[in-house]
């Protein structure tokens, strides 16, 4: 029986998030992004079971729903534009308040300047050439979230996979590396191992 409940609830929590994914792709196309809605709910459907799995039905699983939904709208608003909307790092912001004894207010401030602090610099260093306003918001804000350990863990994990990608996809299109490109569904991932940590 126990079973039996805990499918029927992992069920609807697929089903509730696949809703919402639904509605976030028909609005993300509406704004004109580039929405690949397969590759949207893949993407949930898979974080959430693993949310789910690891934490049940929890606030942590909450939480964990949320920060996805909301750097799934970011990173495709940045592949799309190369922007992201100033409402979503506030959310994440927002969200770091839900339930944040977990990780301690200590933690969520020092993990929010280690990352601040390095993109800032570098974004002022390169005449704003370098890390974007969006990503560093975002991953500031993130990193809040998950405190000192999981923020920078996440972003480190993230930035690292950008430019593993970016060096063998230059390389196999033959293109020159200093072009622009988005990286924040890099660090969304990298943010989101980051939660799991």
């Amino acid at each position: 029986m126990e079973i039996l409940f805990q499918f029927l609830t992992l069920f609807g929590l697929l089903l509730a998030v696949c809703g919402i994914t639904c509605i976030l792709n028909y609005y993300m196309r509406k704004r004109g992004f580039s929405v690949n809605a397969l590759a949207n709910h893949l993407i949930v459907v898979l974080v959430t079971v693993a949310l789910y799995v690891f934490g049940g039905l929890s606030i942590w699983t909450a939480k964990g729903v949320i920060m996805l939904l909301v750097l799934l709208y970011a990173s495709v608003q940045d592949i799309s534009t190369h922007e992201a909307d100033d409402s979503l790092w506030v959310m994440l912001l927002i969200l770091a308040l839900v339930g944040f004894g977990d990780v301690g207010i200590w933690s969520m401030v020092m993990g929010g300047l280690l990352i601040f602090i390095p993109q800032m610099a570098i974004a002022m260093f390169t005449n704003g050439n370098g890390i974007g306003g969006a990503d560093i918001k975002i991953s500031t804000a993130a990193a809040v979230l998950l405190g000192l350990f999981g923020g920078v863990l996440g972003y480190v994990i993230g930035l690292t996979f950008a430019v593993i990608f970016n060096l063998i996809y230059n390389k196999v299109k033959k293109q020159a590396s200093n072009k622009a490109f988005a990286l924040l569904p890099f660090i969304s991932a990298g943010l989101m191992v980051g939660y799991f940590i």
